[in-house]
């Protein structure tokens, strides 16, 4: 018998992705309890969780933005310890009937499994939008495992993965609780953005493993929040979002890449990013400010480095 489920939605303005999310949890096998966790949404989003008559489904309304993370933070702990697996999920994901209880399962055979990233598909269903994170072998950047592709042999087969995307996460909690901060197990100087990434290393740093799992299936509408156009996500999103795009990544990357691997290839990261700030910062010029705001979390990543223990990047999954 699989574990209870315990699931935490972080919504900011999802009044309009609420009512395919929630249905679609709550038809869910194994799901006990739904913690919606609104972010002081300026529309509709308090009152559609509210029109949802299933006492499963409670609402935590915050007073200010916490971002994705801190969302997530509050979420788990409202959750407490009635739960053994905790999913955390974006308003604009619809999950599968058996998506949560093959997670779990998957949880329960493998003591050292801390996580489970479900295949994500875009509402075509012909599209993949995430099986799981590693990282780019030359720029160290975020990889969603299929991102914008056709479904192939590959992607239907378990693997391991280095994290699960955020869009839907789904953890051990006693695994989240053994590497979780002050604040709980989300990295909530993040905000959001690379929060899901900087988990999932800090997890298997702490030895555990987590792998993608293609059987258990949802969709994703990928994009929330980001302006209609061409070209990257992160250039359609607001300057201070771009900013947590480009410092989080070095605030991950100063916090869990070994030093044996940190040093040598500091020349090519530094170019690569420093490259892509420059356009991003000529396209948008309110960006520079939105950086500099950020930039003493990144300074602070670097003095707090230390000794703890990191995994090379050889051992990581690819």
């Amino acid at each position: 018998m699989t574990a209870t489920i315990g699931v935490v939605v972080v919504s900011y303005d999802s009044a309009q992705d609420l009512p395919a999310c929630l249905p679609a949890l709550i038809a869910a096998d194994g799901v006990g309890r739904v913690v919606v966790v609104d972010n002081d949404s300026t529309d509709e989003s308090c009152e559609v969780v509210r029109g949802f008559a299933d006492d499963r489904i409670e609402l935590l309304a915050l007073e200010t933005n916490t971002g994705f993370a801190g969302g997530c933070n509050r979420g788990f702990a409202a959750l407490g310890d009635d739960v053994e697996v905790v999913a955390f999920v974006n308003p604009d994901v619809a999950v599968t009937p058996d998506c949560l209880r093959l997670a779990a399962k998957a949880l329960a055979a493998d003591p050292k499994l801390a996580g489970v990233a479900p295949r994500l598909m875009r509402a075509d269903g012909k599209t993949v939008d995430s099986v799981g994170q590693v990282l780019k072998p030359t720029t160290l950047e975020v990889r969603d495992r299929g991102y914008d592709r056709s479904l192939s042999l590959e992607l239907l087969a378990p693997a391991p993965v280095l994290a699960a995307c955020g869009a839907l996460a789904v953890y051990r909690r006693t695994a989240l609780e053994a590497v979780e901060g002050p604040n709980g197990p989300w990295a909530e100087e993040f905000f959001c953005f690379w929060e899901d990434l900087e988990l999932g290393w800090r997890l298997v740093n702490a030895g555990y493993r987590i792998t993608a799992l293609p059987d258990a299936v949802a969709t994703h509408g990928r994009g929330a929040g980001a302006a209609e156009g061409r070209g990257p996500l992160r250039w359609r999103r607001p300057v201070d979002l771009e900013a947590c795009v480009i410092t989080n990544r070095w605030m991950t990357l100063v916090r869990h890449l070994n030093t044996l691997d940190l040093v040598p290839r500091l020349p090519v990261l530094l170019s690569w990013d420093l490259a892509l700030a420059a356009v991003s910062v000529a396209r948008r010029p309110g960006l520079l400010p939105a950086i500099a705001r950020r930039w003493p979390l990144v300074i602070g990543e670097w003095r707090a480095r230390g000794d703890r223990s990191r995994r090379r990047l050889r051992e990581l999954p690819w």
